[in-house]
């Protein structure tokens, strides 16, 4: 997964220091995570035959606040 989302070689990956790896495969994950994102909107408007849609947050009820 590494490897294909830098584009190294996986003995690059292989040699990389643990916490270096660590760190990698944080950023890679974020990245799929953001395509899928992108990827799942792009379906929606696809869906909606050209319409625009509306994006609703309801994070706010996570809160503890709230």
């Amino acid at each position: 997964m590494i490897a294909k989302h830098f584009g190294i070689s996986l003995k690059e990956v292989d040699d990389m220091h643990p916490e270096t790896f660590r760190r990698s495969l944080v950023w890679t994950l974020v990245g799929i995570g953001q395509e899928e994102k992108a990827n799942k909107q792009q379906r929606q408007e696809a869906k909606s035959g050209g319409r625009e849609t509306v994006k609703v947050d309801y994070s706010f009820l996570d809160r503890e606040d709230f």
